[in-house]
């Protein structure tokens, strides 16, 4: 009982603090005025126009984030636009991604389409990987790309590394370092393009079928691992997972928003705590939680979707053999869609963070309950 009391007490803090930031989850969520500290959003769709002192850390179906924000944004939903000024770095993912601003330092996307606007600035360096992607503003240091097809049209002020099947240089890009490209096929180099640094060719020839073996071997590897580890919390705490399931049910946007502040909030209390020194144990400690509850949060998302699934079919009285073989099914088909560019991980992602944030519920009311 000693043990449990304390890990309750030690996630209680590692949740109570996350949450010490603003947040708000709903299926329709605006935001203006000035908000002092960090914000955490959530929803179907979520419009942001404030002046936010801290980060911002938003998910949901569509994001438009044109507010400014004096330190990082982190973001990802279905479609996304960032327009205003990130005095820090960003990080988006998504499907359609769409970038129209002033950026202090990096910026990394990831999505099934990135278009960094021609009014895009960034003032460090960029990293993008998608299916379809286009370049357009000026990029002061270096740019990374790795994507199907590639346009670039704007100006980068260092080295460009671009790997993708099919790359355009545009009339109007200027590249003030070099050029170094990966594909199957030469560049298409418009004749006014500007390539201060020269332009380097890798063809694309080297065998894939030892590395998609591995990766295969791999894969399996992690899904039996993770598959034997719900099906082993399951039948321990049955009981546990029944109420996640109904939260995330009853309460999606709340379970989301929760998540949310726990998985993007739980780092930033370890660092702090590390940097102290004298909170090293206490960071290790909530380390170990933090991870703990990364895994349970995922594996109680797993079986809402199995537990939603078994509703579908009408098996709502199903037995524990049962519903262990609809969680083991549930986790094979979560890590399967991870093949599916970007879907597979924004529907993953939403998995974890409901996951956690109904599993952070169930916590803070077995901490309640407990003499």
């Amino acid at each position: 009982m000693i043990l449990i009391r304390g890990f309750l007490l030690t996630t209680l803090l590692l949740v109570s603090t996350c949450l010490s930031a603003y947040q708000q989850a709903g299926e329709n969520v605006s935001i203006s005025g000035v908000i002092d500290d960090d914000l955490y959003l959530a929803g179907g769709q979520v419009d942001l126009y404030a002046t936010v002192e801290g980060d911002v850390v938003a998910a949901g179906g569509k994001l438009n984030l044109e507010g400014k924000v004096q330190a990082d944004v982190i973001a990802a939903g279905g479609d996304v636009e960032l327009r205003g000024s990130v005095a820090d770095d960003a990080r988006l993912a998504g499907g359609n991604i769409r970038v129209l601003a002033v950026i202090g330092d990096d910026l990394l996307v990831a999505g099934g389409r990135i278009q960094l606007g021609p009014m895009a600035e960034v003032g460090g360096a960029v990293w993008l990987s998608g299916g379809d992607i286009l370049v357009d503003g000026r990029i002061a240091q270096d740019l990374r790309v790795n994507g199907g097809r590639v346009i670039v049209s704007g100006t980068i002020e260092g080295n460009a590394e671009i790997w993708a099947e099919h790359i355009e240089i545009s009339q109007s890009a200027v590249i003030i370092g070099k050029l170094n490209y990966t594909s199957p096929e030469p560049a298409m180099i418009a004749e006014g393009a500007r390539i201060e640094g020269g332009v380097t060719h890798t063809p694309v020839d080297v065998p894939m079928a030892p590395f998609v073996v591995g990766i295969l071997f791999a894969g399996l590897a992690l899904l039996l691992s993770f598959v034997i580890a719900g099906v082993a919390l399951y039948l321990i705490f049955p009981g546990i997972a029944e109420h996640c399931s109904n939260a995330v049910r009853n309460r999606p946007w709340s379970s989301l928003g929760f998540g949310l502040a726990v998985v993007a909030g739980g780092p930033v209390v370890i660092v702090l705590l590390f940097s102290t020194g004298v909170g090293f144990l206490l960071a290790l400690l909530l380390l170990a939680a933090y991870l703990l509850i990364l895994l349970s949060g995922y594996l109680a998302g797993a079986y809402f979707v199995a537990d939603a699934s078994l509703r579908k079919l009408k098996k709502t009285n199903a037995g524990k053999t049962t519903r262990a073989v609809s969680l083991s099914l549930a986790i094979a088909v979560l890590f399967i869609i991870n093949v599916i560019p970007l879907l597979g991980s924004l529907v993953n992602w939403l998995v974890l963070l409901a996951g956690v944030g109904a599993l952070k519920q169930q916590i803070v009311l077995a901490y309640m309950k407990t003499p």
